[in-house]
């Protein structure tokens, strides 16, 4: 039996209006990361799905970044090495089911004329873009700055060739097994050279959501039996970030 009182009836009713608009409330989804979708002068060459990319923020300004070897896929005859010339109409980062949720790249940071595409780019795996305009709802990622530890969980959040008609923004867990020379190694679960394909570009971060890398490329296991993934550590990425900054 619910008492007659006038304010407890109020009271009452709030709660029921209250309480039936809870099923159907939701939180918009938190994005680490988006698809490289990229438009050259020449359409022909355009790619609306060119690995993953990120914004992160360094000394209080914001930078997009993605993977080098993007180039390997989106590219023109006249594009031959770390420089885009002309040829880019637009380059933009966005969750790979909401296009309007974008980033527009501005100027190429590290441009380089002098350093051609070959596999020797996954040494320094890194673009570093100015950001013409952000109309997104990506998240700019903070840098780690302390030493990882041994075993330490790690994840990447992206999406993948495999999964363009389902992903959102997935996400793969790894553990952290050491250093490499411009790179960090790290387990997870059935790796091949090649798989995931697609997943290049997206972030690799900590417990704290704090950058530690990018996707970039597979090596050996060290024990011989399949592949672990290599992620591009931020040393390069630092240098680029500091001599930019330090010019401004």
């Amino acid at each position: 039996m619910i008492p007659s009182s006038p304010n407890f009836k109020i009271i009452f009713c709030l709660l029921l209006c209250i309480s039936s608009l809870l099923p159907t409330m939701s939180f918009a989804q938190q994005y680490y990361s988006g698809v490289n979708n990229i438009t050259f002068n020449h359409s022909q060459y355009n790619n609306a799905f060119a690995g993953n990319g990120f914004l992160i923020r360094y000394k209080n300004k914001v930078f997009a970044v993605t993977v080098k070897h993007t180039l390997f896929v989106a590219n023109t005859p006249k594009i031959t090495s770390v420089y885009l010339g002309k040829e880019v109409k637009e380059w933009r980062i966005h969750p790979l089911k909401e296009p309007d949720n974008y980033v527009v790249l501005g100027d190429l940071i590290n441009q380089n004329k002098s350093e051609a595409l070959t596999e020797n780019i996954l040494n320094s795996d890194w673009l570093v873009f100015e950001v013409k305009h952000n109309k997104s709802t990506l998240s700019a990622l903070e840098l780690r700055d302390t030493p990882l530890t041994l075993g330490e969980t790690l994840t990447a959040y992206g999406c993948t060739y495999a999964t363009t008609k389902t992903c959102s923004q997935d996400s793969y867990l790894g553990t952290y097994l050491g250093a490499e020379p411009n790179h960090l190694r790290m387990k997870m679960a059935n790796l091949s050279k090649t798989r995931p394909y697609g997943l290049s570009g997206s972030p690799v971060l900590d417990k704290s959501n704090k950058l530690v890398g990018i996707i970039s490329k597979s090596l050996p296991s060290l024990d011989g039996k399949g592949f672990d993934s290599a992620p591009a550590s931020l040393d390069y990425l630092l240098h680029i970030l500091n001599t930019y900054l330090a010019e401004k």
